[in-house]
């Protein structure tokens, strides 16, 4: 899943130090975006390792199951 890459990239930025502005600039989305995953991130209570080492299916929950759930 291309989308499930595109949030590890965001993360990995947000580990490294990029701030939020620039990561969303660098990845063509929007700030709110960016701050949705790494609050998702944050809460989740692992660590970037941990969150790189999450399976496809892991992931796609973590991130992008919690917006059908929240309708």
């Amino acid at each position: 899943m291309q989308m499930n890459k595109r949030i590890k990239n965001i993360l990995r930025c947000y580990a490294a130090g990029m701030g939020i502005k620039e990561t969303a600039s660098t990845f063509h989305t929007s700030r709110n975006t960016v701050r949705k995953y790494v609050r998702l991130f944050l809460s989740s209570g692992k660590s970037i390792d941990q969150l790189l080492s999450l399976s496809e299916e892991q992931l796609h929950e973590m991130f992008v199951g919690t917006e059908s759930r929240r309708r």
